[in-house]
């Protein structure tokens, strides 16, 4: 410390300091770009005159020869960088290296080496990211939803599907088509355009919105376009956001024609065109970071570093380049001056994509976040209600892709996640039949045949309506609808056994095999819990339960014992599996899946005994998070096509100057933590959305 930069000097000068010329740097730090040129720029304050530095990190530098010849060019001083790979290369080299690690290192790492004792912790780098833990932030603190930004996404996405339609062509789209565009280009869209795009479209074509724009219907074809006077306002809208990107081509175009030779002068179509795609291909990897550069205005040599990585790569996949050598100095001088001398041009195009970045992260189309809760789902051991088994039965003769509840269990078990099914859920399920055939011959069987369809969405119980929908309503030719009740109910398990109370094991056996479910016993549940707490939450539920609803009491103090030994289970098994380590970046990973109000008011007191730690997870956070999210390969071809195309400056305009700004606020506070702290921030997060009762979705169960 203190040393004016020369933590040490190479020999021959190594009894004459101040003669020195050769020196060397170690350090940890991220911005590896900003440490070297600081002790470059801190030697010279000191009197000294460096003609070479090595510089030792303990981070990876991609792009190391390009990036020492940049930063050599630039200090006038021989630059070489040994990265965390160089030294795990040779960190055997030594016989002293080996005895430090054998005498200092190895005792105290010892015990992660012993069976058992390592703590899940795998696959930690993604739970560390800072645009998780800014996303993560965003959710949990705003909790009422995004109806007006999807609306206003909504618009634009139509508008835009519909961009090629042209009614003196006869060129027209129906809603199918619209809405397969939009997919397409937008994957995350599938979550919310479903749910809204019969009332955008109704919008713009009964009436102007706020940038008075409208489609064109016509009812007869059930096909719309776009009227001539909104295809005008797009052409203008394109020749603008066109002139932003040909400006910034200009502002490349300039520097090469000082960075080149006249026979170099043909490159520089290729070096535009390399320049664009490391931009836009940049929001892929560091979308956040480029957004806070291009808003703060402030340089950044990391990301920098990293523009100069995927420079490499792009030359690398061109084959067709002939002198690559050139080319790829020339793009990195051209690009360094977008990130420390940007024209006023480059900034407000950086500053365009950023806010259609934010927004596609708002959105949830980020490549992090897609990956995040696909790990995560892995993770889970999900305890079943009964009212979701009774959903997933009642889907069984809906359209594959309407079949919710299967779905979700489907993605989550190949996702690797646990489904557990106890021998209490499956006696409450068998109760729950049962209590329904009774209900069906004593209300329906001697008036099935007059049943209508208008009728049916007023039977409250959901498997007699589900029966009457497939036999009124059958969605596909290709499915058989049921002869009637009692071959409904034959499909899960014997009607007879079932009626008669002796069904269980067989249904159980059902869901097992259908779902992909784990089975719990009783005994299994018990192990360990103390009883007595378990009949304090049971007294709790029961008095809550006959307080708000009709019911039989013994029936009621029946179900809450099983509920409470769920309840109690859930944190039981979470101290099992050590979830509540710190060092666990999953966040909790057991859960019940139910949707009992009562059960959660009832338990109020237990939850808080447990330092606020939730237990019964929301449907809708494995909807909006999990069984609706894209693929990331599909949110990697969405970057490609809306980030290089003008629907990539276009949709900037769609986000909410406050939206930007809360974001951008967030992203400022985390870039100030450790990748330590943000792991940390993360977790908190997840296991706050995960049990999140208040949180309203745009996507409900």
């Amino acid at each position: 410390m203190h040393d004016g930069g020369a933590e040490g000097f190479l020999e021959p000068e190594i009894f004459e300091d101040a003669a020195a010329e050769h020196f060397i740097q170690v350090s940890k730090q991220k911005t590896f770009g900003t440490k070297i040129r600081g002790t470059v720029k801190r030697l010279h304050e000191f009197g000294r005159k460096p003609k070479s530095l090595t510089y030792i990190s303990s981070e990876t530098v991609p792009a190391i020869d390009q990036y020492e010849e940049t930063l050599s060019d630039e200090l006038t001083c021989r630059i070489r960088i040994l990265d965390a790979k160089y030294i795990q290369m040779h960190v055997n080299d030594s016989d002293g290296t080996i005895a430090a690690f054998l005498s200092f290192l190895e005792p105290a790492i010892a015990h992660f080496v012993n069976p058992g004792a390592a703590p899940i912790a795998e696959g930690t780098a993604i739970h560390s990211d800072k645009t998780l833990a800014v996303f993560l932030r965003q959710e949990v603190d705003h909790r009422q939803g995004k109806t007006e930004l999807l609306e206003s996404v909504a618009d634009s996405l139509i508008i835009w599907a519909l961009s090629d339609t042209d009614p003196d062509k006869r060129v027209f789209m129906d809603r199918d088509a619209i809405l397969n565009r939009i997919e397409e280009t937008l994957p995350s869209a599938k979550q919310f355009i479903r749910g809204v795009i019969d009332t955008r479209l109704l919008n713009l074509r009964t009436r102007h919105n706020s940038e008075d724009r409208a489609v064109r219907y016509y009812s007869t074809e059930q096909k719309y376009c776009l009227p001539f006077e909104t295809r005008e306002l797009i052409k203008e809208e394109n020749v603008d956001d066109t002139a932003l990107k040909s400006a910034v081509t200009a502002a490349f175009e300039r520097r090469c024609q000082g960075l080149t030779s006249d026979n170099e002068r043909s490159l520089i179509p290729d070096v535009v065109t390399i320049c664009h795609t490391a931009l836009e291909r940049v929001f892929e990897r560091q979308g956040l970071q480029v957004a806070q550069f291009a808003h703060n205005g402030e340089e950044d040599d990391e990301l920098y570093a990293n523009v100069a990585d995927l420079v490499a790569k792009l030359i690398d996949e061109n084959h067709a380049l002939d002198d690559r050598t050139t080319v790829r100095r020339i793009v990195l001088a051209v690009l360094r001056g977008t990130f420390y001398d940007p024209s006023d041009d480059e900034r407000a195009y950086l500053q365009k994509l950023g806010r259609t970045y934010v927004l596609l992260l708002l959105l949830k189309n980020e490549p992090k976040i897609v990956e995040y809760f696909k790990s995560i789902s892995s993770k889970f051991i999900l305890y079943i209600g009964t009212d979701f088994l009774v959903r997933a039965l009642s889907e069984h003769y809906l359209e594959p892709q309407n079949q919710t509840t299967h779905n979700l269990f489907k993605i989550l078990h190949a996702a690797g996640a646990k489904l557990i099914l106890t021998e209490k859920a499956v006696e409450e399920f068998a109760t729950h039949i049962r209590s329904q055939i009774f209900e069906f011959q004593n209300y329906y069987e001697h008036v099935e045949r007059h049943v209508t369809l208008d009728a049916v969405e007023y039977i409250d119980r959901i498997l007699i309506r589900s029966y009457f929908y497939s036999r009124l309503a059958p969605l596909s030719v290709s499915v058989k609808p049921p002869v009637g009740w009692r071959s409904y109910v034959d499909q899960f398990a014997s009607y007879t056994a079932i009626r008669n109370g002796t069904g269980d094991q067989e249904l159980a056996r059902y869901l097992i095999n259908k779902f992909k479910m784990e089975y719990e016993t009783v005994e299994e549940m018990r192990d360990g819990l103390d009883l007595d707490d378990v009949e304090a939450l049971s007294a709790e539920i029961v008095r809550l339960k006959t307080e708000t609803q009709r019911t039989v009491k013994d029936k009621v103090e029946i179900l809450a014992k099983n509920d409470a030994l769920q309840v109690h289970r859930v944190y039981q098994r979470r101290k099992i599996e050590r979830e509540g380590s710190p060092a666990n970046p999953f966040g909790f990973r057991t859960w019940w899946l139910t949707q009992d109000a009562t059960v959660r008011r009832a338990a109020g007191k237990l939850v808080a005994s447990h330092k606020g730690q939730r237990f019964m997870m929301r449907p809708e956070f494995l909807l909006n998070f999990i069984s609706f999210a894209p693929s990331a390969t599909e949110v990697l071809k969405s970057y490609r096509t809306i980030f290089p195309s003008v629907l990539g400056i276009r949709l900037s305009n769609r986000l909410h100057s406050e939206s930007f700004k809360n974001v951008m606020e967030k992203a400022n506070a985390v870039a100030g933590v450790d990748d330590a702290r943000a792991a940390s921030m993360i977790t908190d997060c997840v296991n706050s959305l995960k049990g999140d009762s208040i949180k309203v979705y745009e996507t409900k169960w």
